[in-house]
């Protein structure tokens, strides 16, 4: 039982491993029209604001990411 177990919680992580990945190609920054996206497969979706500080603009493609990666592992399984 141990072993399927472990082989069971490998198989997750890698999926985990796999969606994360995969979150950080598909959503990403993009300029379009001169202002700067959060973008999906490279089609601007989330404008970011001027203001917005590096800091900003990192953790809202972290919590996009975080929220995709979720969707996915939720499908997968």
């Amino acid at each position: 039982m141990e072993f399927i177990r472990t082989l069971r919680e490998k198989n997750q992580t890698k999926k985990e491993e796999f969606v994360q990945k995969q979150s950080e190609e598909v959503i990403t920054l993009s300029d379009f029209d001169s202002s700067l996206y959060i973008a999906y497969n490279g089609t601007p979706f989330v404008p970011i604001d001027e203001n917005w500080t590096s800091k900003q603009i990192v953790e809202e493609l972290t919590k996009l990411r975080r929220n995709y990666v979720n969707v996915k592992l939720k499908e997968l399984c």
